[in-house]
């Protein structure tokens, strides 16, 4: 924790009082963090070195500027076209991860605490000094608790999983741990984002949210931590949330133009990676390493046959998606557990034949089909379907869910789907490998296709142009997975 600095330097960074800032957008939904009495007087800000923000929807109708499709602050009064794909939002407020934890650094420059704490035994997990006191560390903690991320037991039980990583500890103790710079510092480099210190050339990579560790003494290293706000100070770099020293309260000061910082870390879960492992999260299951494309189609409901598709492609700083998600249409009736690579929950909706259900789950990709020759772009497999081509959907045929040409063993099933439609809808189209060991009665047919305008009887439609554009993207190498979630 911080000392008391040399008088000199300290009269420097005194607060933004008089400095002239915007007034702020209202949290347009109740917020659930710490110190809700504070809620109606948070503000949030447009950050003005971010121009590029885009304002995109999220699954309730709100707009949010966003960064990477990553929402930091609400658009009052914007309208947004481009979908925003489900961000982590640790607590179910409403609010994303990074938004949230900004907002609480705000509710606690707002509650304008001294700075000073006596060691105090804290209860666990949960536990936290009186709000009437804290030093730099209870800023960050409070601030993430906001968002639903208790530092206090992270940090404690990441100190005992792995000792190693924290050798300035001599007995883990969740009093005290969490609330030293020094133990922080290990923690945030092995599970949070690492991003470039440097901020006069690079402003337009310091979110509002991301966490900031500071040297401010004589001996080299991190002893400080804060916040980067929404706003400028009067330097014209980002304002730091922070309790500085003694004598100090929490507030935002123009510490970038003359403190050094060390490190800073932003949320795993502020980039859209989150959305591709929360999907997995809601399947019990994790993608193979091999896997780098992943479709991603969420469902606000169990029974909207309405959802947006999004395609994701694994890089070094994990699932980043492709281009904005678009509007899609599943089953009449919704999704119900299908048969894939996941493995499914005990007395849960199973998709059946002729249930009007799209299957939910994580599933392979099989060959691509249509009416005329492979298009061009596509590297993915490819089979055209003449008029004699036929999906077996007879539950008690040992050829059910397969394709078959109708001159072949026609006595051994009794219905079918036609592959070669006349409304031309399977002019393009992907099967989705669920119920791949073909059990009686568990689905068939199911398939990604062209749109109809409506729900289907088991399939995932959209536009014609965007799923050419889909089969074009698909690459064989990359072994891409199909996922299918209900996500509000």
């Amino acid at each position: 924790m911080l000392g008391r600095l040399p008088l000199l330097i300290a009269c420097l960074l005194l607060p933004v009082l008089a400095w002239s800032q915007p007034v702020g957008i209202p949290l347009p939904v109740a917020d659930t963090g710490i110190f809700p009495d504070l809620n109606a007087k948070v503000r949030l800000h447009r950050p003005p070195w971010l121009p590029n923000l885009q304002v995109r929807v999220d699954p309730k109708g709100q707009a949010w500027w966003t960064a990477q499709g990553v929402p930091l602050l609400p658009a009052q009064g914007e309208n947004g076209q481009a979908r925003l794909t489900p961000a982590m939002d640790r607590d179910g407020d409403g609010i994303g991860d990074q938004a949230d934890l900004l907002a609480g650094a705000h509710k606690v420059a707002l509650d304008n605490a001294p700075y000073g704490s006596p060691y105090r035994q804290l209860s666990y997990p949960g536990g936290d000094v009186p709000r009437e006191e804290g030093v730099c560390t209870d800023v960050v903690i409070r601030a993430l608790r906001n968002a639903g991320y208790d530092l206090q037991q992270l940090v404690h039980e990441d100190i005992l999983a792995a000792p190693k990583a924290y050798p300035m500890v001599h007995g883990a103790n969740a009093s005290i741990d969490h609330r030293r710079v020094k133990t922080l510092l290990p923690y945030f480099e092995r599970h949070w984002q690492s991003r470039p210190n440097e901020v006069r050339n690079s402003k337009s990579d310091w979110w509002p949210g991301d966490v900031v560790l500071m040297d401010t003494l004589p001996k080299p290293g991190p002893d400080h931590i804060g916040i980067v706000s929404d706003r400028l100070g009067p330097s014209g770099l980002p304002l730091i949330i922070n309790s500085w020293t003694d004598g100090y309260r929490t507030t935002e000061m123009d510490l970038l133009p003359n403190i050094p910082v060390t490190h800073r870390f932003r949320l795993p879960s502020a980039q859209e990676d989150g959305t591709v492992r929360a999907a997995l999260s809601l399947v019990g299951t994790e993608v193979p390493a091999k896997t780098a494309q992943v479709i991603l189609v969420t469902v606000p409901t169990i029974d909207a046959d309405q959802g947006w598709l999004s395609r994701w492609q694994r890089t070094p700083r994990g699932w980043q998606p492709v281009e904005a998600a678009i509007a899609v249409h599943v089953g009449r009736s919704g999704l119900a557990w299908g048969l894939g690579l996941h493995r499914n929950p005990k007395n849960v909706q199973m998709k059946r034949e002729g249930d009007g259900r799209s299957p939910l789950g994580l599933f392979r990709l099989e060959t691509a089909f249509g009416t005329g020759v492979r298009p061009a772009g596509v590297q993915w497999p490819w089979r055209q379907a003449d008029a004699q081509a036929r999906w077996v959907d007879d539950p008690k045929s040992r050829l059910y869910n397969t394709w078959q040409q109708s001159g072949e063993n026609p006595s051994l099933y009794k219905s079918a789907e036609v592959l070669a439609r006349s409304d031309g809808l399977y002019d393009l189209a992907l099967v989705i490998a669920h119920n791949a060991q073909s059990q009686p009665g568990a689905g068939s047919a199911i398939f990604m296709h062209i749109d109809s305008g409506q729900g289907t009887a088991g399939c995932t439609t959209l536009p014609r142009q965007e799923l050419l554009r889909l089969l074009q993207w698909l690459d064989p190498s990359k072994a891409p997975l199909l996922l299918q979630v209900v996500m509000p």
